[in-house]
């Protein structure tokens, strides 16, 4: 990395506070070269970080870390406040095992207040902070929460707003407004800001007013309260007010997020009002980086890449992602009813040509995944087929909505759960480790596990020709394997492979591959049960699984609570009498890492479960 003379100086957030505009310039500069440079190597969120610069050297500037506490909404756009807390000499470690988190983690520095890596949650943890601030009587203490626009169409942000503006603490809402979240904003707020942002009359004014009566001696005090009124009177003619002073905010904006003297002025008038405050900030997502401004979607999270031409790792071949989005729009061509939802996400979960083909069909809602579901509920009460396409981590926001709106009133839907288990680089806060256990307990459900695409592909028929309750498709980010499996393409529940009658393997997913391959070190007569309908388990399944003497259960997700539990319960009520283990991972949030890694240390990988074969070999039941 280049070397940087002000940036590898800025120890503390104290140290850019003396600096003067000209110095501040420079090291904006140099913040974008090591963003732009970092990443390229490492990977992770571009765009939106490139777009914070100045914004967040103005907070650093007007506030003091960490008695202020700063609080970053998602989190992916915190690289800069990184820089700027005293970690530049460790940026070259971001996302990387053992290195700096893509996300605010407490662990790393004092200076990252909560660990955040899902939308909305900010203004409503803002919310507590201040709150608590206040019974301690800290009240010299700000609360300042950076929230982007595509983070404002979830719901949660508005109950948080709906209790702040009640509060009375030193509660500063910072909203960054780029006019994009992951997808490009869609729906009532995107158009609500645009209508804020033509109506810079008002402020100019009320700028205007405030200048003159300062400058003004003796009848200066007089003067201000005769403005006042006209510039309640210029509220009403420009501006009619708006949904956060309607809340309780005061309302600040909007200002150019790139002009750090603006920047820094409103934000110390935001400080010294001392009330709960919102102070709308409009921003160039990828600032900086033509390609990343020309494509802030493709440069929102991405791999490694070329700086010189921006061309990202080329991908060798289509991923799950991009195989779930191409067959529904095969079965889309023939089915009129079929319907696809994103919860922002649609270039990530495969729905691009979807949208593109068929946008009567095609619905983006935003960060509500909560909306989606049971909107997806609406629609298959009145006949349709939806299928909503979200991450794994990110249904966990909805658990209420697939109980009660979908599962409990038996609405034919299809629930396709990308990014399944390991993720890797994200971290914490993305792994796809709970979907199953959090989806067991549910009536009216049907869960599968594709290993390879055909699995895909014939799954993704068999469940949107289903004709009640839902049926949950996960799986994993990445390739399917590039191993020959050794089963029949049956779009059977199960399948079988392998002649032991003593000790059958049995997995499902990802983890097949991973099974196999310690079949194959293990050089062990091992019968192999490949899961493709994870939950249920048929009876006769259970039933042929009784004749085994050993049973070895693998699976990538958390084993408490999940389907090795559930067949181990299975069988006990069965009165199976042999030796059954169950192996998964430990109760404990994943870090950042290579899947294959990741695995590795959870002994989910083919030497381990090799080892487990031979152990289980050896025992009597």
């Amino acid at each position: 990395m280049p070397e940087f003379n002000l940036l590898n100086q800025i120890k503390q957030p104290q140290d850019i506070k003396g600096l003067n505009y000209e110095d501040i310039a420079v090291l904006g500069e140099e913040i974008r070269s090591c963003l732009i440079n970092g990443i390229s190597h490492t990977g992770g969120h571009l765009a939106s970080n490139l777009g914070v610069v100045e914004l967040t050297m103005a907070i650093h500037r007007v506030f003091d870390s960490p008695k202020d506490q700063i609080i970053f909404d998602v989190g992916h756009q915190c690289y800069v406040h990184k820089l700027l807390t005293g970690r530049y000499d460790q940026f070259e470690s971001l996302r990387q095992e053992g290195g700096l988190s893509g996300f605010p983690d407490p662990k790393e520095s004092d200076h990252d207040i909560l660990k955040t890596g899902h939308s909305s949650t900010a203004i409503s943890s803002a919310v507590g902070l201040v709150n608590a601030l206040q019974l301690s009587g800290e009240t010299d203490r700000h609360v300042v929460a950076v929230v982007g626009d595509g983070a404002m169409t979830g719901g949660l942000s508005y109950e948080g707003l709906n209790n702040g503006g009640k509060s009375h603490g030193n509660l500063i809402i910072i909203l960054n407004d780029n006019d994009m979240s992951i997808s490009q904003n869609v729906g009532s707020f995107a158009d609500y800001l645009s209508k804020i942002r033509s109506r810079q009359g008002y402020f100019r004014f009320k700028d205007f007013l405030t200048r003159t009566t300062n400058a003004t001696p003796i009848i200066g005090k007089p003067l201000y309260h005769l403005f006042q009124r006209i510039k309640n009177a210029a509220k009403s003619m420009f501006y009619q007010g708006n949904i956060f002073e309607n809340m309780g905010f005061a309302y600040l904006g909007p200002i150019d997020g790139h002009n750090q003297k603006t920047i820094e002025r409103v934000l110390t008038r935001a400080k010294n009002l001392q009330k709960p405050c919102l102070v709308h900030v409009k921003t160039v997502k990828g600032k900086g980086y033509t390609f990343a401004e020309n494509q802030p979607t493709a440069y929102h999270g991405l791999g490694s890449f070329d700086i010189e031409t921006g061309k990202h790792s080329p991908k060798v071949k289509a991923d799950f992602s991009e195989i779930f989005g191409e067959e529904l729009c095969k079965m889309a061509e023939k089915d009129p009813k079929i319907c696809a939802i994103t919860a922002a996400m649609t270039p990530g979960c495969g729905l691009s040509e979807f949208s593109r083909r068929f946008p009567a069909r095609f619905f983006d809602v935003g960060i509500a995944e909560q909306h989606a579901l049971t909107f997806a509920g609406g629609l298959a009460k009145n006949g349709m087929k939806p299928v909503f396409a979200v991450y794994s981590s990110f249904l966990q926001r909805g658990y209420d909505q697939i109980i009660h709106d979908l599962a409990l009133q038996n609405h034919p839907m299809t629930l396709c759960i990308d990014r399944a288990g390991i993720v890797g680089e994200d971290g914490e806060t993305h792994q796809g480790l709970f979907d199953v256990p959090m989806l067991l307990p549910i009536p009216n459900i049907s869960v599968y596990s594709p290993t390879s695409y055909d699995d895909l592909r014939g799954v993704l028929h068999r469940c949107l020709a289903s004709d009640g309750g839902i049926s949950a498709i996960r799986y994993p980010r990445g390739f399917e394997p590039d191993m020959v499996l050794p089963f029949k393409k049956t779009n059977e529940d199960v399948e079988w492979s392998g002649t032991s009658s003593e000790l059958c393997v049995v997995s499902y997913g990802r983890e097949v591959v991973a099974c196999l391959q310690g079949i194959r070190l293990a050089k062990t007569p091992v019968s192999f049960l490949k899961l493709n309908k994870i939950y249920p388990i048929a009876d006769d399944v259970v039933k042929k699984l009784l004749s085994f003497k050993r049973i070895l259960f693998v699976e990538e997700g958390y084993h408490q609570g999940a389907i090795g539990s559930y067949l181990g319960n299975q069988l006990i009520n069965r009165q199976y009498k042999g030796i059954y283990r169950n192996f998964g991972i430990n109760n404990q949030f994943l870090k950042s890492g290579k899947p294959d890694q990741l695995l590795k240390e959870a002994h989910l990988d083919g030497e381990s479960i090799a080892r487990m074969i031979q152990r289980i070999g050896e025992m009597n039941p």
